[in-house]
């Protein structure tokens, strides 16, 4: 029996042609969800976008913040700077994450290694328990 057999399709029935739907046709949109602006680059100008009221530009393959009161990009708010003292934050915390792992690992080792001593201690008080028991019987 072949793979791809066409028994399970009835004959003379064809499939439905699908409709065409292009995803860049932006003019069905409504105009109120955008601007024709905001949709156009600006080849003579840097790349900007606008988030939650910041402006970012893109230069140098990177997004700077744009300041509102006109000064250098960047040097206005303390992003970078809270973004490196972040940085630092994490790179502590992980270094105490990893400490405070590595004493777990050493205290279950030293409870398992303090078990297995009880545990001898606990058979060698059975085992004289014995040999006192059989040599109180001899006498």
């Amino acid at each position: 029996m072949p793979l791809f057999s066409r028994s399970g399709f009835k004959s003379g029935k064809k499939p439905v042609k699908r409709k065409s739907f292009s995803i860049g046709n932006l003019s069905s949109l409504d105009e109120t969800t955008y601007s024709i602006n905001d949709l156009k680059l600006d080849s003579a100008g840097p790349l900007t976008m606008r988030l939650s009221g910041q402006e970012l530009v893109f230069t140098k393959g990177q997004w700077v913040l744009v300041p509102k009161d006109g000064s250098t990009p960047g040097s206005a708010t303390g992003i970078v700077e809270a973004s490196q003292q972040l940085q630092k934050e994490n790179k502590r915390l992980l270094e105490e994450n990893n400490l405070l792992k590595y004493k777990t690992e050493l205290l279950l080792d030293m409870l398992a290694l303090s078990n297995a001593d009880n545990f001898n201690l606990k058979e060698e008080i059975e085992s004289l328990k014995k040999v006192k028991k059989k040599t109180k019987k001899k006498q």
